[in-house]
């Protein structure tokens, strides 16, 4: 169909805006970000939706649909933001055959935008404020935490959580999230108060030794205890969130051994490997654990002992001791069984406890003959894992998994046929 000549160039300007009142959103409650377009030289609304958060791949489907439904201006204007990527809007204009320009985001004389958004608020004001009538501010608030776990930008996630903890001012999960997220931020004090008050308010659901609130809100005062350089109270917490839950879905009993030696506390270290080896029996080998097991046991005089630990904690992870010892490590392609394996896991690990090696030359010194002496065998053990990292995603080999499981076999017969002691 033939269009007429429009008189003047047709401007959108692209813009958005966040709501401080929740809408239901599948199974959880968000605060909705609205994206709308209007025209420029009318201020008419093109068009609008209601997203979980700003992110450039909804505004691109958005602007999208809305090409496809209502035409496609001469000219679009786009806010500048640090999330967007340039070559995205280019892509987009020159498959609609549209001018794309970004714009710097003055909203102080915005009387046009101020209009639009008030109009589009009152969609769901009165609802919002019916839902939490109706839901119960406890229901809407978790379903805003619920929210959290499903979005990217760290400030919409704080806004969420702040909003959930307004409606239900000790909820546990809102919480464990805000403490969570302050933590990875290096927000220590605010984490540590935050996530006290989380462990107060799960403790009277808690059920002894099964997963929950109360525990994950414990191993996050630990954390920050420990990162505040408090290793005394990381090591009290870890302490009696163990003897009172030994099954430990959270990790405590590998970290805190480590905590006590980093604090120079070797006898109470001696004595949790004692308390750990009868309540974990057959329990999954964690690299670190094995390597401040072993450095006990050397202090300890059971060189025997320490050697086969160490040796076990390499097989475990092949960069921890040529890292802690300044060492060539070998490379970090290499198939590995678990993150626990991974060069980043040692890269933490010498961060945070290579100095109780660097402050005891006699037990660096016992850990470089280990390794030394075990390093003609790991290298049999690298060139395996090279072979099987390079062949792992050789679907298309008619004998892949045969394959796969023979080396899987010969790894083991290699690990079988050394005598550690």
């Amino acid at each position: 169909m033939i269009q007429p000549l429009r008189p003047t160039r047709d401007i959108w300007s692209f813009d958005w805006f966040d709501l401080d009142v929740p809408i239901p959103f599948g199974s959880m409650f968000i605060l909705p970000t609205c994206l709308y377009v209007v025209q420029r030289s009318s201020g008419a609304l093109v068009g609008h939706e209601f997203a979980r958060e700003l992110e450039q791949r909804r505004a691109e489907l958005f602007l999208q649909r809305l090409f496809q439904e209502r035409g496609v201006p001469d000219e679009l204007q786009v806010p500048g933001c640090e999330e967007w990527d340039e070559n995205t809007w280019q892509q987009l204009s020159s498959e609609f055959h549209c001018e794309i320009n970004l714009v710097d985001r003055d909203r102080s004389d915005y009387g046009i935008g101020s209009k639009v958004e008030l109009q589009l608020s009152k969609l769901v004001t009165g609802s919002a404020e019916d839902l939490i009538e109706t839901q119960g501010p406890q229901a809407v608030a978790q379903g805003l935490v619920r929210a959290v776990r499903q979005t990217r930008s760290k400030e919409k996630k704080r806004v969420l959580l702040r909003k959930a903890l307004d409606l239900a001012a000790n909820l546990p999960e809102a919480l464990v999230e805000l403490g969570d997220l302050e933590l990875q931020e290096g927000e220590f004090d605010s984490a540590s108060q935050h996530l006290a008050q989380a462990a107060e308010a799960a403790a009277p659901l808690h059920v002894k030794d099964q997963p929950g609130l109360y525990l994950k809100a414990c191993h996050g005062r630990m954390l920050v205890a420990w990162q505040q350089g408090d290793l005394p109270q990381a090591i009290s917490i870890g302490e009696s969130t163990l003897w009172e839950n030994p099954t430990d879905y959270t990790g405590f009993r590998f970290l805190l051994p480590l905590l006590q030696l980093a604090a120079g506390q070797l006898q109470p270290a001696e004595e949790y490997f004692h308390w750990y080896q009868e309540t974990y029996p057959g329990d999954l080998e964690d690299p670190g654990l094995l390597f401040g097991w072993a450095y006990v046991l050397f202090e300890a005089d059971d060189e025997k002992e320490a050697l086969v630990k160490y040796h076990r904690g390499m097989l475990q992870n092949f960069y921890l001791a040529p890292l802690l010892l300044d060492l060539p490590e070998p490379s970090p392609d290499l198939w590995q069984h678990n993150d626990r394996g991974e060069l980043q896991f040692a890269l933490d690990f010498l961060d945070s406890f290579g100095g109780i090696w660097e402050q005891n030359p006699a037990a660096t010194r016992f850990l470089r003959e280990c390794y030394v002496g075990a390093l003609p065998r790991l290298e049999q053990l690298y060139e395996v894992r090279a072979r099987m990292a390079e062949f792992q995603d050789h679907r298309y080999e008619p004998d892949h998994r045969k394959i796969w499981d023979g080396m899987l076999a010969e790894e083991q017969r290699l690990i079988a046929a050394w005598r550690w002691r």
